[in-house]
């Protein structure tokens, strides 16, 4: 189903989303689904730091706040708390999240909750209350007066996987061979902390439909490479969407001439209106698998976040 106007599409519509025949295939494959289950797991780690980060970075710039606040004006900020706890354009939103018809969990991709293991439900909430050392929190924003920026929700890359031979092991890779199957992962994270008091951002974002794309360069030639575009999804319930793509390798290159070819991701949450932030971005980070060696006396370069890069890789024949 395609809809190209979420502001005129009825709430039946929505939730009737499905994914294209494409992604219903990736999702079918269990080899797929555990590079998404091992990226859940990541991500709750992620989260539970950032709770206790977060928390802690409002608690110390209203201490500051307060202490540098006139003894007159200390009185009135439970009354000011309280004005701001919840802004009119936050409170629509909620409510459109309770509307009856959008309680129903949209079926078109596996939630994160389904993807986690049963097991890991009772560590992942002791995981989350846990109290961090004083080490988990070196690499934290550093403490100022002023209150912490709210993150509504961020996108991320995960891969290159590639599969060696048909039915094969997924495995890191950024130099594949032309028509290899290859893999790329949009990691969308919504905050699931409150706003001001009032819902977080996961429950205001739940009910809106987004578009995930990824736009390709063919370095070769400097021309536009293959589309990746999957089709619209409503977030739902939860906190991540995970939504897997295939990069087509095809055409053949040249003999001697490999295509380098890079790969942008963008998202677009469709049909939102004024009073929100701007709900578009790209993946600023790439969660690059692949361990590469070290050479002429450099450090190996171990699996991790790179910043402000594109997904990079290599098509040889």
């Amino acid at each position: 189903m395609s809809i190209t106007d979420v502001r005129t599409a009825t709430h039946q519509q929505i939730a009737d989303l499905q994914p294209n025949q494409e992604t219903r295939d990736l999702l079918a494959d269990d080899r797929i689904r555990q590079v998404m289950r091992e990226a859940v797991a990541g991500l709750d780690r992620y989260t539970a730091q950032y709770r206790q980060k977060y928390r802690e970075l409002q608690e110390r710039a209203a201490h500051a706040q307060f202490q540098a606040a006139p003894e007159q004006q200390r009185a009135h900020d439970p009354a000011r708390a309280a004005e701001y706890s919840r802004g009119p354009e936050y409170s629509r939103a909620a409510e459109q999240i309770r509307a009856p018809e959008q309680q129903r969990a949209a079926q078109q991709l596996p939630t994160a909750e389904q993807l986690r293991a049963p097991e890991q439900q009772q560590p992942r909430m002791a995981e989350q209350a846990r109290p961090l050392q004083r080490g988990d929190l070196q690499a934290a924003t550093p403490m100022t007066p002023t209150n912490p920026p709210y993150l509504w929700f961020d996108l991320m890359a995960l891969g290159p996987y590639r599969e060696p031979y048909f039915g094969g092991p997924l495995q890191p890779a950024r130099v594949v061979h032309y028509g290899e199957n290859v893999y790329l992962f949009a990691v969308l994270w919504r905050n699931p902390m409150s706003l001001l008091g009032g819902p977080s951002a996961a429950e205001v974002m739940a009910p809106f439909v987004y578009q995930v794309r990824g736009v390709s360069v063919e370095l070769n030639s400097v021309t536009p490479g293959p589309t990746l575009s999957p089709s619209p999804a409503a977030f739902g319930p939860d906190y991540i969407n995970i939504i897997p793509m295939r990069i087509p390798t095809d055409p053949r290159p040249a003999e001697g001439r490999p295509r380098p070819l890079e790969i942008h991701l963008t998202v677009d949450i469709l049909g939102v209106g004024v009073g929100l932030p701007p709900f578009a971005g790209f993946a600023s980070r790439w969660y690059r698998p692949d361990l590469q060696p070290g050479f002429l006396g450099f450090p190996d370069l171990l699996p991790g976040i790179v910043e402000e890069t594109p997904v990079r890789m290599l098509i040889y024949s």
